[in-house]
């Protein structure tokens, strides 16, 4: 089956945990395979909250979301994992910091 883009993007996408976390924003595609890589998740405002995720004054906080992540596709994009292990997708920034020093 194919499905565009358009048909993917403001999908709602729910953790493992049943939790709501946000929805598709974009789709990453590696050129090389012509395979999606990853999905950008526009989170909700308690998602980013649980999870740490840094959002700016007037837009909302996105997490790159490899598709290994991802369980089903249909009405919503559902997740293998619970919201609270998402926090693994984002850099450490203590190690951040230390690289630089």
């Amino acid at each position: 089956m194919q499905v565009s883009d358009d048909h993917l993007r403001g999908r709602t996408v729910i953790a493992a945990d049943g939790q709501a976390i946000g929805e598709v924003a974009a789709l990453f595609i590696d050129t090389s395979t012509w395979i999606i890589a990853a999905l950008q998740i526009k989170l909700n405002k308690s998602a980013a909250e649980q999870i740490g995720a840094a959002r700016g004054l007037l837009r909302a906080a996105t997490l790159e979301l490899p598709v290994r992540l991802v369980q089903s596709v249909a009405d919503a994009v559902l997740l293998s994992v619970p919201t609270l292990e998402l926090r693994q997708t984002f850099p450490d920034t203590d190690d951040q910091h230390e690289e630089k020093s």
